[in-house]
């Protein structure tokens, strides 16, 4: 088995089970707020991607596929993002 997963790595296939992972769900733990947006929206982030989903409750990411579970949403960590500010910007003449 171990010289079976060498070489599937070496030629490049993922195993099987690498890609059945994405059936099994993970939890949605952290959610975006952009306070400084008009409304201060609040996104929920995919735990596996890491992208920010547009609806909540979707079974699937709609990026990457991952299987998501939504039952300790409530408690999930909200990040606020501000916006990024350049510390030397550039003039245009």
């Amino acid at each position: 088995m171990k010289r079976a997963r060498q070489f599937l790595r070496r030629i490049g296939r993922p195993l099987l089970w690498e890609q059945l992972l994405y059936r099994r769900p993970m939890a949605v733990a952290e959610i975006r707020s952009f306070s400084r947006c008009h409304g201060a929206p609040a996104y929920p982030v995919c735990p596996r991607c890491e992208k920010t989903m547009e609806r909540e409750y979707i079974a699937f990411c709609s990026r990457c596929g991952q299987k998501l579970d939504w039952e300790n949403f409530q408690e999930a960590r909200i990040v606020y993002v501000e916006p990024r500010v350049l510390e030397d910007p550039v003039t245009v003449r």
